[in-house]
């Protein structure tokens, strides 16, 4: 039977919370310029909405002050034998208005009609009109609690090249926090008011503007006309359809990013608004749990038409084989570092002479294979690895080499055509539910998949199963306490066996490492977000994912002549743009990580990875050439 090393538990904080710690740190806040633009919106707002209160009591008061300056004054005047009118003081006529607002008037009663009406109706129809309009006018324009929503539109109105994000369930949140990390500015439009992220969000000073995206009046109050993208991630396809359709009627130009179930629409939908413009969850969130199923200790991976490539944490241990210069490492392993920091956490050099020290935290790059070479010779005195008892690949093997895939969805399914492209193909066992489509079961069962029907939880179905024979068991239901029942039964059975765990809590994936040792539950959301993010802040992103505060994309291109990657090699381009080549297609031939000393030519086509600010760089310096 295999040997397996327990791996290190993940952190106690969740991705989301140390993110959100990170976010609160830098007190976030509206600057001055932004408050004053906001509040004299709001004054105009609130203007129009008391327009008839207002001109009635100005109309009121206007009235009577001409009253009492054309006719009163000049009456009580001639009375007492005194010259005065129309040259008498405008300014005292005012003032009596406004003592005869308030009952305090020391004119006496006048005799004619019209004044008599003045003196009655001015204190009566004016404290009306005042109390309706000028103090409810300083309430609400003082007190923004009092009407949250209207303050939001305001904030809004005064945001300019930021992203419009449309659903705040637990895909729109993970994304706004992604685009606020890497320094994006949010509004976020939503139907709930009470939803259960629009307290953290308004925390963080994200303008949160209620109502149906589908409006285009609401969509306006969200800022679209001054808005760089517009991510939408409702959970109905046709709902993101309509919102993105109503955003490109208003702005043509707009970079517009849909969350679509449906993988037939997702790449039916491009050919209207764009390459990469519309994303399945499914199939972004599909490869890492493939890879997780068949591999150990992966974060994150990029699906490639040559295979995949995943991203792993190593910590180096002390003697380890794999320390010394990053560039050995990476040559003799084929291997690209993305990130390195000390044993204290602080960011080191990853320079081409880097060295690489016991202690230190890296983030690699590489397909399934070479991770696993770098694992096992990361090992404690690893240096006199010939001395060592020699550590079985922790992968499928010919006596464990059986995937249980526990629900057919769109998850499960995608996962299993990844599986079947693995070298060797394990044995994959599907478990469905029996209302599961006759013909995705037939369809599965013709490619070899064998498929049970039952509960995943009853150790007698993972006993039909294989369970004795399987490497990892997968639980992929729409159902985050399911899975972690799934888990439970099959570690009751077989207490050693590898679990890939579908969470939608990104909070419960990193705590079920410290309850039940299960380092490998992902949150399809959490997986989805980044690329959702990237490509609503840069166009023909392919896919993404982050490492702290940056966050990573790739994009696919093919150099033409006068390029002015042409020529470089792939070790310049790293060094000098911070871009990584992750593949080269040439000639009809394909590599993965090329070897650096490859120069690019014209023709070639190539899949470049960086942080969204080196590959905007690249863009601008590629355009200007």
């Amino acid at each position: 039977m295999t040997t397996r090393s327990s791996a290190p538990p993940r952190p106690t904080a969740s991705e989301d919370e140390i993110r959100l710690d990170r976010l609160r740190q830098r007190r976030r806040s509206y600057t001055l310029w932004r408050l004053l633009r906001a509040n004299l919106r709001d004054i105009g707002v609130l203007g129009r909405q008391a327009w008839f209160s207002l001109a009635s009591l100005v109309t009121l008061l206007t009235g009577s002050a001409f009253y009492l300056y054309l006719i009163y004054f000049p009456h009580a005047c001639t009375v007492a034998g005194v010259r005065c009118g129309p040259d008498g003081d405008l300014a005292a006529a005012l003032y009596d208005t406004m003592l005869l607002l308030v009952f305090n008037s020391q004119s006496d009663f006048p005799q004619d009609v019209s004044g008599r009406l003045i003196f009655f109706g001015v204190p009566l129809f004016g404290l009306f009109f005042l109390l309706q309009s000028v103090v409810d006018f300083a309430r609400l324009l003082f007190d923004k609690g009092a009407r949250r929503e209207g303050w939001q539109i305001s904030l809004a109105s005064t945001f300019r090249d930021h992203v419009v994000v449309c659903g705040l369930g637990r895909v729109g949140y993970r994304v706004v926090l992604q685009l606020l990390d890497v320094g994006h500015e949010v509004v976020v439009v939503d139907l709930s008011p009470s939803n259960e992220f629009a307290a953290t969000m308004l925390a963080l000073k994200v303008p949160l503007v209620l109502g149906d995206a589908r409006d285009p009046d609401v969509l306006h109050n969200a800022g679209l006309a001054h808005a760089h993208g517009l991510i939408t991630v409702i959970s109905d396809d046709l709902k993101n359809v309509e919102v993105a359709l109503t955003a490109r009627r208003r702005q043509p130009t707009l970079q517009t990013v849909l969350r679509i179930f449906n993988r037939e629409l997702d790449r039916n939908l491009e050919r209207s608004f764009g390459r990469n413009a519309a994303f399945s969850s499914s199939a972004l969130a599909a490869p890492t749990f493939a890879a997780a199923a068949v591999s150990r200790e992966i974060i994150n991976v990029i699906s490639l038409p040559e295979g995949l490539l995943a991203l792993t944490e190593v910590t180096v241990a002390e003697q380890s084989a794999i320390s010394g210069f990053r560039s050995a490492l990476e040559q003799r392993y084929g291997v690209r570092v993305m990130r390195l920091r000390d044993a204290a956490g602080r960011e080191r050099s990853r320079q081409l002479m880097a060295r690489i020290e016991s202690g230190d935290v890296m983030v690699l790059l590489g397909t399934l294979p070479a991770l696993e070479q770098v694992r096992l010779a990361n090992r404690a005195g690893g240096k006199i690895s010939f001395l060592l008892p020699r550590e079985e690949p922790q992968r499928p093997t010919a006596e464990l080499n059986t995937v249980i895939v526990c629900g057919l969805g769109k998850v499960g399914v995608a996962m299993i055509s990844l599986l079947e492209q693995s070298e060797p193909r394990p044995a994959l066992v599907g478990i469905c539910r029996p209302d599961t489509s006759p013909r995705l079961v037939e369809a599965l069962q013709a490619r070899g998949v064998r498929v049970l029907f039952g509960d995943a939880r009853d150790p007698a179905v993972l006993e039909e199963a294989g369970i004795e024979r399987a490497y990892a068991v997968a639980a992929v239901i729409g159902d985050d306490l399911t899975n972690l029942q799934v888990g439970l039964s099959a570690r009751q059975m077989r207490p050693e066996v590898h679990l890939v765990l579908r969470v939608f809590s990104d909070v419960l994936a990193e705590r079920l490492a410290a309850l039940f040792g299960i380092n490998t539950a992902y949150s399809t959301s959490a997986l989805a977000a980044p690329t959702l993010a990237a490509a609503a802040v840069l166009r023909r992103v392919d896919y993404a994912f982050d490492l702290g505060e940056r966050l990573f994309a790739s994009e696919t291109l093919t150099l033409a002549g006068g390029d002015g990657l042409a020529g470089r090699t792939v070790a310049e381009l790293r060094e000098q743009s911070e871009t990584l080549v992750i593949a080269l297609r040439r000639n009809g031939a394909a590599v993965t990580l090329p070897a650096e000393a490859t120069p690019l030519t014209p023709g070639d086509e190539v899949v470049l990875l960086a942080d969204l600010k080196a590959l905007a760089r690249l863009r601008a310096a590629r355009s200007a050439a």
